[in-house]
């Protein structure tokens, strides 16, 4: 288990699958996803978490609040290359209650201080829709920044949308770090 402030990221278990399933049904949390109008089986859900979890490289955690033990969201690296040290992560917060509250930056920081402290990762990187301006501030706050623009990326809602890559250092993490524990 890893803990930071406000978040704990606890290991995927199967009875975990209801809660991925309601997200991932839900069309507001879908929205901020990238696939609005997004429906899956619980039987789709669990074939591709057991498929993910058999690949080796990659991790799903849940996200939960340490003040009520709530799963609010989900967040995974994958593709996990320890010859390059790097991978790719995503983030969810499927329960609309805790948007814009801290806990997915803190919970991106857990995960982060644990690839690049455990797992010596080198570089960590993501994407996200153009207009999803607030993960984009969350992940700056975790010293992510922008190296690219996929025009077209996806198309949703009647219109192409871009796709935002962002990467963050292990030595701008570090940074970040040391500058958010100097302010306090």
């Amino acid at each position: 288990m890893l803990v930071g402030s406000r978040v704990r990221l606890r290991a995927l278990e199967v009875g975990d699958y209801a809660l991925l399933h309601r997200w991932l049904n839900d069309a507001n949390v879908m929205q901020f996803w990238g696939r609005p109008g997004n429906t899956q089986s619980l039987a789709e859900i669990t074939g591709d978490e057991e498929r993910n979890a058999k690949r080796g490289n990659s991790r799903k955690y849940i996200i939960e609040t340490l003040e009520q033990n709530e799963a609010i969201g989900q967040i995974d690296y994958y593709d996990l290359d320890l010859v390059s040290r790097n991978c790719w992560t995503s983030i969810m917060i499927g329960n609309p209650d805790y948007w814009g509250g801290g806990y997915g930056t803190d919970a991106m920081r857990v995960l982060l201080r644990y690839l690049f402290g455990q797992l010596d990762v080198h570089r960590v990187v993501l994407t996200t829709h153009e207009t999803n301006v607030r993960a984009q501030r969350s992940y700056a706050k975790n010293g992510f920044v922008q190296e690219g623009v996929l025009r077209d990326w996806m198309f949703f809602d009647g219109a192409y949308q871009a796709g935002i890559i962002m990467s963050v250092l292990d030595e701008d993490f570090r940074r970040t770090e040391e500058q958010s524990t100097s302010s306090r």
